[in-house]
């Protein structure tokens, strides 16, 4: 609750004045990127921030999604490359298991299609963070409240509340 406290206040005993990019740094990988992403989406930042500490860190990796293209065990990040997302592409078109991508974690393959089409490059961190913040913003429906973004967040992980709230919302 740290990270969302510090951007919500934006009072951290370290850097009361800053912008919020340096209260993010202390926490998450990508932070400039985090940021830059959410105001692309039209999100808010701690919104962001939960999204991209939940899915990756921030760290623009594969996932580890059993069996998944380029997945690699825990502790242990494939880094996200445009030659590497073009593979796992081409491999998912194929029938093999997809993965998450970046810090976004963008696994659904019609996304991937989606992305393309809109002109997100889901290799790179910015464009991953923006269109899975996008995802996540038409989830929200404008309910930021705390069982609005639960509801958004499990159906941004599970893409269905069929079981309820998850522990991810």
């Amino acid at each position: 609750m740290g990270l969302l406290r510090d951007l919500l206040t934006r009072r951290s005993a370290r850097d009361r004045s800053s912008d919020p990019t340096a209260t993010l740094g202390r926490h998450l990988d990508n932070a400039a990127t985090i940021v830059a992403a959410a105001r692309r989406a039209d999100v808010p930042l701690p919104v962001a921030a939960a999204l991209a500490e939940l899915e990756s860190g921030g760290r623009n990796v594969f996932g580890h999604d059993a069996g998944g293209v380029h997945s690699a065990p825990r502790g242990t990040d494939v880094p996200v490359t445009r030659e590497r997302y073009e593979e796992l592409v081409a491999r998912v078109a194929q029938g093999e298991t997809s993965n998450g991508v970046g810090p976004a974690q963008i696994t659904w393959p019609p996304y991937f299609a989606q992305a393309a089409e809109r002109g997100f490059r889901l290799w790179e961190p910015e464009d991953n963070l923006a269109f899975g913040l996008e995802i996540l913003r038409g989830h929200l429906r404008g309910d930021l409240s705390a069982e609005g973004i639960a509801r958004a967040g499990t159906l941004y992980n599970a893409g269905t509340l069929t079981h309820g709230v998850t522990a991810y919302g």
